[in-house]
C-alpha cells in the first residue's frame, strides 16, 4: 500500500503537537523539576525525544537505497542513559531549540525520502517507532504531570 510523505508527516505532527501544547503552558520552572515518574523533567523527556529523532532523521538519510542502517539493535537502555548524561546539564533553551531543530530535520528527511522508500515497511516501522509510538509511549506520564501542575496553579 502506498503512502505519501504528507499522510506521514501528518501522523508525526498530530502526536508531536500534543507534547508542544502540553509543555509549552506551563510555567519554564516546572519544565526544568525532576518531577515525572521516572525521575525526569519535562526537559529530559524532551532532550531525549529529541535525540532519538535525530537518531532516527540519520538512519533514514543512509537507508535511501537499502534497510541496512535501520536494521541495528542499539542497547536501548544503554542509549538512553547515555543521552540523558550528555544533556541533562543543557539549559531549558538549548534543549527546546534542539527538539525544534531535531523535528525538523527529521521532518525535511521524510520529504526527501524517495517514494519507493517510504513505502518500504523497514523505513514505514522505523519512522512509526521513533515518533508516534515513541511520543505515545510518553504522553500519559506527560498528561498526569500536566494535570497535577495545572491544577495545583
Amino acid at each position: 500500500m502506498s503512502i505519501s510523505h504528507e499522510a506521514i508527516i501528518e501522523k508525526i505532527e498530530n502526536s508531536y503537537n500534543e507534547l508542544v501544547r502540553l509543555y509549552r503552558s506551563v510555567p519554564v520552572t516546572h519544565l526544568i523539576e525532576s518531577s515525572l515518574s521516572n525521575g525526569w523533567s519535562v526537559k529530559d523527556l524532551l532532550a531525549h525525544l529529541a535525540a532519538w529523532e535525530w537518531r532516527c532523521a540519520s538512519l533514514l538519510e543512509a537507508s535511501h537505497v537499502t534497510d541496512g542502517p535501520l536494521q541495528a539493535n542499539p542497547d536501548v537502555v544503554a542509549l538512553n542513559r547515555e543521552i540523558h548524561k550528555e544533556r541533562e546539564e543543557w539549559s531549558w533553551e538549548e534543549v527546546e531549540y534542539d527538539l525544534r531543530a531535531a523535528h525538523q530535520t527529521l521532518l525535511e528527511t521524510i520529504r526527501q525520502l524517495p517514494a519507493d522508500r517510504l513505502n518500504s515497511k523497514s523505513v514505514q516501522t522505523a519512522i512509526a517507532e521513533e515518533t508516534w509510538e515513541h511520543y505515545a509511549e510518553h504522553l500519559p506520564d506527560l498528561r498526569r504531570w500536566h494535570k497535577q501542575v495545572t491544577r495545583n496553579r
